[in-house]
């Protein structure tokens, strides 16, 4: 029986690893067939000693809500389209701009957040290789795989937080920038629950993990 669950795990590690390896072949795909984003060509004759991106504002302006007829398309078909989101890229010869207060904790959180995401990947190989050895050796909820897992799921919840913290930034920056142009976008914190769900619901198999522990602890002291 236990050879048989073993090979069950180790058919859905293979798995799952194809599936990887998979992704990062369409990802590497995308990035090597990408182009470079078109520019506006009309610039200041003094070359921007700063320039940074604002991603993904949301659109919160009647110049958003105009729709666009979409020619060329097949016969018998109309379309149209509308803008929802768009990023602004910020050029300026003023640093002041650049030491914003709000740049600066929005490069401190994005950073945060890339070291978060790899300790959560790091975290995720350390339990999946730990629980397939616990499993050959008959033990299913070692303590180090329930700390682990708790930590991975307090790290996504961090992570996710990290990042609406600095999109919320991003808006904020956005809409002082462009207070007197037609270009104003909505500014609201946004959490992601999908994301933080993920991580509480870590939180709270680990804390299962821990009782089925101590269950099957306590059966073996009564054997």
């Amino acid at each position: 029986m236990r050879n048989s669950s073993i090979g069950h795990i180790r058919t859905l590690y293979l798995v799952c690893a194809g599936i990887l390896v998979l992704c990062i072949a369409l990802t590497l795909g995308d990035v090597l067939r990408s182009e470079e984003r078109p520019r506006i060509p009309h610039f200041p004759d003094t070359t921007p000693t700063y320039a940074f991106r604002i991603t993904d504002l949301d659109a919160n302006n009647a110049i958003y809500s105009m729709e666009h007829e979409i020619a060329g398309t097949a016969e018998g078909v109309t379309a149209h389209t509308h803008v929802n989101q768009y990023d602004v890229d910020i050029f300026s010869s003023d640093d002041r701009i650049g030491r914003d207060p709000r740049i600066v904790w929005v490069m401190v959180l994005q950073g945060v957040s890339i070291l978060s995401l790899m300790a959560i990947l790091v975290l995720v190989v350390i339990v999946l290789i730990s629980f397939y050895r616990s499993a050959r050796r008959g033990h299913i909820f070692p303590s180090r795989n329930i700390v682990m897992l708790t930590i991975i799921g307090i790290l996504q919840t961090f992570f996710s937080l990290c990042l609406d913290t600095s999109t919320y930034l991003e808006r904020r920056v956005a809409l002082d920038l462009l207070a007197s142009t037609e270009w104003q976008p909505a500014v609201h914190f946004t959490i992601h629950f999908t994301r933080i769900f993920f991580g509480l619901t870590l939180i709270f198999l680990a804390q299962i993990f821990h009782i089925g522990r101590q269950l099957q602890e306590e059966q073996e002291l009564t054997i």
